[in-house]
């Protein structure tokens, strides 16, 4: 309820003041404390509407940040988000904007093991410090920088331990989660099957690994040959248009042309957004999901949160229909 009213009160916010520039006000007020509320206000915010290089830089460092905090990695936008913000306020400042940027980047990197890097990051922005501090002949920037970097170091601790702890359970769940993904893509393709839709590329394999799987389960035949072979179907599924259409037509077919609408209603949404719809409405499970977007399961499950409350706010003609489909 206080993660919904503090939304709401963001809301109310920009409608009582108008212009693009006040989400992003609103965005930094709650990023430290409600970095995902951060993200789901920037998330209605079109980059490419923005009237200003500087606000489209502003956009691109708070949502790097919202994301490391909400999940402690960059994904490859946040990552390039992050570097477009980087080249503009180094080259434009302020250069309190330039002091930030810097100690987000090191963080990043530090977190991700790139230390050299993170170490340089940090001293550019421990220079930028200083040019502030000369320029207002104090030493309270000085001060304030400190601050920020304990609080940079306390962040990268717990996001390196979140991270380590997050490695070692992917590591010892890939096998299962590969397995299961197979059993759920199994279970799906044979009814489609059952429906009367043919097999695309690649299909009759899955299921033939899937068989033989569990027949030898518990065996030595059951090698990483198998669990490899699997992997690479796997990896096809989630790039092969053709499967993703047969997929889609499969659902539109079964909904009343549930993706067509959805597509006409929604036309700014990202593939990633339309396929994450695709696959859940399909019925596949958050392990099979989060194996073919390469994706952890927390992404997803706030991603297809987000979904469904733009759906909601959207007030489309068929938005009953769209959720419907989400909760099958």
């Amino acid at each position: 309820m206080k993660h919904r009213l503090l939304i709401l009160l963001a809301l109310l916010s920009l409608v009582s003041c108008g212009g693009r520039n006040v989400v992003l006000r609103s965005a930094a007020r709650v990023i430290e404390a409600h970095p995902d509320s951060a993200l789901y206000l920037l998330d209605d915010v079109s980059r490419a509407d923005l009237p200003t290089d500087r606000e489209k830089a502003e956009y691109d460092y708070l949502f790097a940040e919202a994301f490391y905090r909400s999940y402690y990695f960059l994904d490859d936008d946040a990552e390039a988000a992050l570097q477009r913000a980087r080249l503009y306020f180094e080259e434009n400042g302020p250069a309190v904007d330039r002091m930030r940027v810097w100690e987000l980047t090191g963080t990043v990197q530090t977190a991700t093991g790139r230390y050299g890097s993170g170490m340089v990051s940090f001293r550019k922005a421990g220079a930028v410090a200083r040019e502030i501090e000369r320029a207002r002949g104090r030493m309270g920037t000085f001060a304030i920088l400190l601050v920020a970097i304990l609080s940079t170091l306390v962040l990268y601790f717990w996001a390196r331990k979140s991270q380590t702890e997050r490695l070692l359970l992917e590591k010892q769940a890939e096998n299962e989660r590969y397995l299961s993904a197979a059993e759920d893509l199994q279970s799906k393709l044979s009814a489609l099957k059952a429906a009367g839709r043919p097999s695309a590329g690649g299909l009759d394999t899955l299921d033939r690994l899937c068989e033989q799987y569990y027949v030898f389960e518990g065996t030595s035949n059951l090698q990483p040959r198998i669990l490899g072979e699997v992997k690479a179907i796997v990896e096809g599924l989630r790039s092969d248009a053709r499967v993703q259409k047969n997929l889609e037509q499969s659902l539109n077919e079964r909904t009343g042309d549930v993706m067509k609408r959805l597509r006409a209603a929604f036309p700014k949404w990202k593939d990633e957004d339309f396929l994450l719809y695709l696959f859940t409405a399909s019925g596949f499970s958050a392990t099979t999901i989060s194996t073919l977007l390469e994706k952890d399961k927390p992404y997803v499950y706030n991603r297809l949160y987000r979904l469904k409350e733009r759906i909601k706010a959207s007030g489309a003609h068929d938005c009953e229909d769209f959720l419907a489909c989400l909760e099958k």
